[in-house]
Order: structure tokens, then sequence, then C-alpha cells
């Protein structure tokens, strides 16, 4: 007879199951087919500034930098008190290029925090620590993630135009020495591109970062840029070590490679949104770069709050509700898993049972 396990299984933290710390925003959005779901967003992905410092090959904002953007510190304050007044439990400073590059970065953290939001970080890891910021300050994030992107200084250059990978290296080592009580999760993000995907090499980079102690290394497919796509995102045989490695989470290989939302409804839209650096608030953080869908308001103009309750937001919420207009529209989105989830929980026959 086997041996009861002693630990539980490893949880991913960017995996599906997540969506079961939040039961009520999960009825909520089982509830979305007839009326739009009225709950502020679980967590709000922020960008500060349209600035970046370096220039990936496969980069899905490089339009959206064309345009210089940067918001306010009273907006922002304005923003943050909305939020946790409505029950939004997270932010993730992130996007539109580098967010540590906005002079706005160390404030709005604080206030945000102030206001008691939790914060995540989404960063390339080149420039993390400034007087401004030193280590300490990133005691107050959740968690972190460094998009690495590469498995040798050659691909980083090549991939990211910038010769920093030794730089990111260390910087990551350095979040992981945080001692363990205000340590954010520390993970690393991979995009999988035909020029990166060696998996004697990505197998390497993941023993390293798992003994430097990052919490994870993401592994995901290439959004935007086919050209670059890797076969191995498609291959089940791929890094069979690197699938043994409870620290790797590959899953995103297999979720976010499914495009037009598997001619499901959007559902799961209303978990997060998005707010570019120039106010804009957007339903969607995959098609607020396609003109199928325009921004659901203007922060510089009204609040969040009169945004996620007006007529735009319940316009577009019908429109995501069509399965054929997302089938026709949406690119790959790591938000199809949980689509898939609620479409496959309206099946029970026996709602009332385990």
């Amino acid at each position: 007879m086997a041996s009861p396990p002693t630990s539980p299984p490893a949880f991913a933290e960017t995996g599906l199951l997540k969506i079961l710390l939040f039961p009520d925003k999960l009825k909520a959005l089982q509830k979305a087919v007839a009326t739009p779901d009225p709950s502020y967003p679980v967590s709000v992905e922020l960008s500060l500034a349209h600035l970046c410092n370096l220039n990936c090959a496969y980069c899905s904002d490089a339009r959206i930098r064309e345009a210089p953007a940067s918001l306010s510190a009273a907006l922002l304050e304005n923003l943050f008190r909305d939020l946790a007044a409505g029950g939004t439990r997270g932010l993730t400073i992130e996007g539109g290029g580098e967010p540590t590059l906005s002079p706005l970065f160390p404030a709005a953290a604080e206030k945000a925090r102030a206001r008691g939001l939790a914060l995540g970080l989404i960063t390339n890891g080149v420039r993390l620590f400034t007087p401004a910021t030193p280590l300490s300050f990133y005691e107050a994030f959740q968690w972190i993630r460094v998009s690495l992107d590469a498995a040798s200084p050659e691909e980083f250059q090549e991939l990211k135009g910038r010769d920093a990978y030794h730089e990111v290296l260390s910087n990551i080592r350095a979040l992981c020495s945080i001692p363990g009580p205000r340590r954010p999760a520390v993970g690393v993000g991979y995009v999988l591109t035909s020029r990166n995907d060696d998996p004697a090499r990505v197998l390497s980079l993941a023993r390293d970062l798992e003994d430097m102690g990052a919490a994870y290394l993401q592994i995901r497919p290439v959004v935007d840029c086919p050209k670059l796509s890797s076969a191995a995102e498609n291959d089940p045989f791929w890094g069979a070590e690197l699938r043994a490695l409870p620290f790797v989470n590959l899953a995103p290989l297999r979720e976010n490679l499914v495009e037009g939302n598997a001619s499901l409804p959007c559902l799961a839209h209303s978990l997060t949104s998005v707010i570019g650096a120039d106010g804009l608030v957007w339903l969607c953080g995959r098609l607020n770069v396609r003109p199928v869908l325009r921004p659901i308001g203007d922060l510089t103009k009204e609040s969040f709050a009169a945004i996620w309750d007006g007529e735009t937001r319940r316009r577009q919420t019908q429109t995501l509700l069509s399965g054929s207009f997302c089938a026709e529209n949406c690119p790959r989105c790591r938000l199809s898993k949980y689509n898939a989830l609620i479409a496959s929980l309206s099946q029970a026959k026996s709602p009332d049972f385990i």
C-alpha cells in the first residue's frame, strides 16, 4: 500500500487553482452570463509611465510607448482610495514599459500599500535598486516577477537588446536574500521563443534560480510575435527534465496557447482591469492594443467607480459575452483557462454534492 503524501503538492502562483482563493468572485462570474458582474476586480494592473530601458524583440507594448504618458500623483491617490473602498485586493505595477523607471514608482507603491492594497511587481530587473528604492523597499511587495526570458548572456543580448544578463541575475539573487518573513515571492518569467528554447540551458537556469531561493520559474509562449514562436511550445516531450521539477511552471505552455478564447464567452474579464499610464481604463488587457474595443473610461475625467459602474463597461461586457466575438477577436490570453473552468462548472448535473 502506498504511503500517504507527507506534504501538499506545489502550488503554482500563476495557476488556475488560485481562483479558489476568491469564492465570492467565482460565484459572481458564474452569474455574469445574464448580468454584468458588479464587483470590483480582484486585482488591477497599472502602468505608471511609457518608459523602458530594453528593446525586446517580442514586446507587446512597443506601440503603446510611441505615445509618452505618465500618471499624476493626485490621480493615483484617488484611484487607490477608490479601489480599496470597492474591494480590490491587489495592485500589480507593470506594463507599458519598465515600471521602476517612473519617478512615481516609489511613492505610488507606498501610497497603495497605505490604502491596504497588496503590491505585486512585474519588472525586467535591470534597474531595481536606487537611493529611493533600496533592497528593503521591496519588502513591501507580496510578489515580484522578473522577466528574464533568456538562459545565457547571448540570448539576453539578442532578444532584449542589451548586455544585462548577469546584472539581472544579481538583482534576482539580491531580492531572494531578503530575510524570510519579509521576502516577497520572487518569481522569474521566461517567454519561450525560437531563440531561447534549448532545454539543457533552461534546465541549468532553473536549477540556479532555485538554488538562489526564487519561488518559481514560469515558462510561457510568446504572444503577438508569431515569427518568434518556438516549436517547443507544442512539443509535449520538450524539456522532460524541466517538467519533473515542481519549481518550474510549464502550465502556460498549454493554457496560454488557446486562440479565440475557445469560442467561449469571456466571463473572467472582471477578475482584473488594466489602467494605462495615460489614465485610460480597459476591460481587457489583451484587446487594448486592437481596435475592436475602446477604453471604458478615462481617470483624468472621472473616478474608477464611475467607470466600472458606467454604461460603456456594461455595453462592452455584453460584447464579451458573445462567444463568436471572442472566437473572432481574442488572441492568446491567460484568462481563457478561467473561462473554460466556469463553462465546465456550468455543466454540473449534481451541484449540491461533492
